[in-house]
C-alpha cells in the first residue's frame, strides 16, 4: 500500500505536530489522524509501512512524534524503533497495537518505546502524545544546557591553559630575573673581595714597606741625635715609636684584608679565629658564645657569616664607636642564627638605607645562602646585627629567591626564642 501524507489543522493557533505513521492499514492510519483532530490537536501526518519508506521520510523532514503498528506483514515496531535509534534521533515513539502482550509492551518500552496505546483506547492518543512531546522538549533543553555547558567548560578550560601557561612564563622570567640578580649580587661580592685583596696588597707591599724604610732612616736618625745627646732626640725617638705602630696596625689591617677566605666547615672554629682577630687588632674585648650543636654547613656559607661578622664588627667599631662587641652563634632543629652585638650608638635605620654600601654587602651574602639579615638597635644600648639561616635535616637550605633589610615585625616562636637569647648581653 503506497504511503500518503494528510494535513488536519483543527487549531490554526498552533503549529501542526509532524506525525510519522508506521501503519499498514489506511483505515487505521485514518482513524489515528482523526483521533488526534477530534480534540483539536492539529497534526500533520505521513504514513509509511516499510523500512525503507520509514528511513526515506526521516532523512526528507523532520518529525515530531512516530506512531508505530506493533505487528504488520512488512515491518514492526521494534524494527521502527531501531532505525530511530541508529540515525540518533529522539523522537517520542509510541506503539499504537490492535493487540500486545504485556510483556512484549514491557520490552518494547525498555527498548526504548515511551509508551503503548490500544487501537480500541485512542481516547489515551491525544493525552500520550502531548506528554510526550513536553518530554521531548525538555530532553531537547536538557541537550542544549549540557551542549553549552559542555562549551563553556572546554572555553574554560582553554582559558586556564592559556593562563596557566602566561603564569608558566611570567615565573620563568621571574626566575631568571632572580638568578640574574643572584648572579650579580654574587659578582658585586666577587668585586669588592678583589677590591679589599688589592688593598691588603697595596698596604703590606707598597705602603707597609715604605713605612718600614722611614723608620729604618727614623732610628738611624734617632742614633745619630743620640750619639750627638742633641736635644731632638727624644722627639726622634716618640717619631720612630709612632711609626712602629702605624706599621704595626698597616700588618693587621693587611691580613684583614687579604685574608679574605676561611677553610672548612666549622663556624664555631672560624668564629673563634674572628674573635681572636678583634681582640688583636683593635684591643676591643671580644667575647664568643656558641649555643646548641652547629652543623656542618658548605664552604661558601660559611665564608659568607664570617664576612657578614666581620664587616658588622668593623661597623660597630668604625661607626659606632662600640667598646666591646659580643658574637653568638645558636641553633636548634630549624635554623642557624648568628648575632653581633655592641655597646656602641644604637643603630638608626636611615631613609636611604640601601645606598649603605657596607649594609648592602651584608644582606647581599645573607641572599646568596638562604638566610634573612636584620639590624635594629639592642634596646637601648648599642646594636644587634642577625643573620637567620634556615636548616633542613641537620643541614643548610638552599638559597633562598629574595632577602631583604628589614626591622623584624613577625618572627616565628623558634626564631624569637633564639633571639631573644642572643639578645642578652653578656656577663
Amino acid at each position: 500500500m503506497k504511503p500518503n501524507s494528510i494535513t488536519m489543522n483543527s487549531d490554526s493557533s498552533r503549529p501542526p505536530v509532524r506525525v510519522l505513521m508506521i501503519e499498514d492499514s489506511e483505515t487505521d492510519g485514518f482513524l489515528l489522524e482523526r483521533a488526534l483532530s477530534r480534540v483539536g490537536l492539529a497534526a500533520k501526518c505521513r504514513r509509511v509501512d516499510t523500512a525503507e519508506a520509514m528511513s526515506a521520510a526521516l532523512d526528507q523532514e523532520p518529525w515530531d512524534v512516530i506512531l508505530a503498528d506493533h505487528s504488520m506483514p512488512q515491518f514492526s515496531a521494534p524494527e521502527a524503533l531501531r532505525i530511530m535509534q541508529q540515525k540518533n534521533l529522539d523522537l517520542p515513539f509510541i506503539i499504537v497495537s490492535g493487540h500486545i502482550e504485556e510483556m512484549t509492551a514491557v520490552l518494547a518500552m525498555k527498548s526504548g518505546a515511551h509508551d503503548y496505546i490500544m487501537k480500541d483506547r485512542l481516547a489515551r492518543l491525544v493525552p500520550a502524545v502531548e506528554r510526550e512531546l513536553r518530554e521531548a522538549e525538555m530532553r531537547r533543553a536538557q541537550r542544549e544546557c549540557e551542549l553549552a555547558l559542555r562549551r563553556a567548560h572546554d572555553e574554560l578550560e582553554m582559558r586556564v591553559e592559556s593562563r596557566t601557561a602566561a603564569l608558566q612564563e611570567a615565573k620563568a622570567k621571574l626566575e631568571n630575573a632572580f638568578e640574574e640578580r643572584r648572579r650579580l649580587e654574587t659578582e658585586l661580592l666577587e668585586i669588592a673581595e678583589n677590591e679589599r685583596r688589592r688593598i691588603g696588597f697595596d698596604l703590606h707591599d707598597d705602603l707597609g714597606q715604605k713605612l718600614t724604610g722611614i723608620l729604618l732612616l727614623t732610628q738611624a736618625l734617632e742614633q745619630q741625635l743620640t750619639n750627638e745627646q742633641h736635644s731632638a732626640a727624644p722627639d726622634a725617638h716618640r717619631i720612630s715609636k709612632l711609626i712602629g705602630e702605624v706599621i704595626s696596625h698597616t700588618h693587621n689591617l693587611a691580613r684583614q684584608f687579604s685574608s679574605l677566605d676561611v677553610r672548612g666547615d666549622n663556624l664555631p672554629a672560624v668564629l673563634q679565629h674572628l674573635d681572636a682577630n678583634v681582640e688583636k687588632m683593635f684591643g676591643l674585648p671580644c667575647s664568643l658564645v656558641v649555643k646548641g650543636e652547629i652543623p656542618s654547613l658548605p664552604a661558601n656559607t660559611t665564608v659568607q657569616l664570617y664576612k657578614i661578622a666581620q664587616e658588622a664588627i668593623s661597623n660597630a667599631i668604625k661607626h659606632g664607636k662600640a667598646t666591646r662587641v659580643w658574637l653568638s652563634a645558636a641553633c636548634d632543629d630549624e635554623q642557624l642564627v648568628l648575632a653581633i652585638k655592641n655597646d656602641g650608638h644604637p643603630f638608626s635605620l636611615p631613609e636611604g638605607k640601601k645606598t649603605r654600601m657596607g649594609l648592602r654587602i651584608m644582606n647581599y651574602r645573607a641572599n646568596t645562602i638562604g638566610a634573612t639579615f636584620d639590624i635594629r638597635p639592642n634596646q637601648k644600648n648599642g646594636t644587634i646585627v642577625t643573620c637567620t639561616l634556615p636548616l633542613a635535616h641537620g643541614a643548610a637550605c638552599p638559597p633562598a629567591r629574595e632577602s631583604a633589610l628589614r626591622h623584624p615585625k613577625t618572627h616565628s616562636p623558634g626564631r624569637m626564642k633564639l633571639q631573644t637569647e642572643l639578645a642578652a648581653p653578656a656577663a
